[in-house]
């Protein structure tokens, strides 16, 4: 009854967030990344090259390998290669639904023992349970980072009820900012609308999709592209055949 009562609680709290397109979980954090700043994003794509002649003001590195619960083999290296730049490296996770091989690890967390038909108690612990592994991951590899961005993309499993989604990505946003990390979210307008509907965490947002860097320093001006109730802190775009990010300072 405890459980059932929790999960309870917390969809009311999800209706006030959905319902609030201008919540703001990110009042007093400010854009960490160096102004008109060009970084690299990186991850278990680029474990076999040879990046030492990149220049860069930062780097974003992958923790996971392309889905909840998997493990980007190479992080120790990537995140020894972004060290050498002038901004500490963040870290970012891929986030799907609680669907195929890991569903199970939505069964049981902070929401309790969920029922078996219950799927947000499953889509909450699902979220919660990918973060807490990852940043367990990450810390096993000696890779430590303050900022932490979540990767919402359509290619990745998710549920035809926007509002599920919503509910992993919150498990995952609470379980980081439990342990005191700053929280951002990578996504497009578009994949974002799909994936989460009007779920507006108002965290910090990676802005994906520019075609040069031209089109990235616009898109930080043009809420058009913007998404979650976020301001955007980047933008990424091709680069020498990697993703390259703009740093976005909008006041």
């Amino acid at each position: 009854m405890r459980a059932i009562a929790q999960v309870a609680a917390f969809a009311a709290v999800l209706a006030l967030l959905l319902s609030s397109p201008k919540a703001s979980l990110a009042v007093g954090e400010e854009n960490p990344y160096p102004p008109g700043g060009i970084g690299y994003d990186l991850s278990w794509p680029q474990c076999d090259d040879t990046l030492g002649a990149l220049s860069f003001d930062f780097a974003i590195v992958g923790v996971t390998g392309g889905r909840a619960f998997t493990q980007n083999p190479c992080l120790s290296a990537l995140f020894r290669w972004a060290s050498s730049a002038p901004t500490a490296p963040s870290l970012y996770m891929n986030l799907n639904y609680a669907a195929g091989s890991t569903a199970a690890n939505g069964l049981r967390g902070p929401m309790g023992e969920c029922r078996r038909g219950d799927k947000a108690c499953q889509a909450y612990n699902y979220g919660y349970n990918a973060a807490e592994y990852a940043l367990a991951y990450a810390a096993s590899q000696g890779a430590s980072a303050q900022v932490w961005w979540l990767d919402i993309e359509t290619t990745n499993t998710w549920s035809k009820r926007t509002e599920l989604n919503a509910l992993v990505i919150q498990g995952a946003i609470d379980y980081l900012q439990e342990q005191g990390r700053t929280v951002g979210i990578y996504s497009t307008r578009r994949q974002w609308s799909i994936i989460a509907g009007d779920f507006s965490p108002g965290l910090p947002i990676w802005v994906a999709g520019a075609g040069d860097l031209r089109s990235a320093q616009a898109r930080c001006a043009d809420p058009t592209y913007w998404f979650a109730g976020g301001m955007p802190w980047l933008v990424q775009f091709p680069l020498n055949g990697y993703g390259g990010d703009y740093t976005c300072h909008t006041g």
